[in-house]
């Protein structure tokens, strides 16, 4: 069942039916849910000072319910600090509350900043988000 408030979760493996506008930072999150109780935020714009808040919202929104989760970044155009801190406490988060969640980058834009902290060595970084969703939900 597709819900109306593009804030909201969509049907199985469906992407949501009307993405939400960038916000006033340069950021949007679509969220839909895929089998195995996965959760996949496909994420686009600019991650940076001002949306990294927003990001963060969502994660813990997402985390609490103990569903698998797929953060997709292969729409992000910009990578700051803050976002990074954002996937740096998620994987703290994970690490301690056992949750199975999955990063998918594959653009430069991203990796780059990954690789530079060594973040990418803290994470599960898959190359689809298929492929990440089946390790999440195997791992669930």
């Amino acid at each position: 069942m597709r819900s109306t408030d593009p804030n909201t979760l969509t049907s199985q493996s469906t992407p949501a039916a009307q993405p939400r506008p960038l916000d006033s930072h340069g950021m949007r999150i679509d969220t839909e849910r895929r089998s195995g109780d996965v959760v996949v935020a496909h994420v686009s714009g600019e991650v940076d000072l001002l949306s990294a808040p927003e990001l963060r919202q969502w994660v813990e929104q997402h985390t609490s319910a103990g569903n698998g989760l797929v953060i997709d970044l292969d729409g992000v155009g910009f990578l700051g600090s803050a976002g990074l801190s954002v996937l740096a406490e998620l994987s703290e988060k994970a690490t301690n509350d056992k949750l199975a969640w999955a990063v998918v980058a594959t653009k430069r834009v991203v990796l780059r900043p990954l690789e530079a902290t060594g973040l990418v060595s803290q994470m599960p970084v898959h190359s689809d988000v298929d492929e990440a969703v089946k390790a999440v939900a195997d791992t669930e």
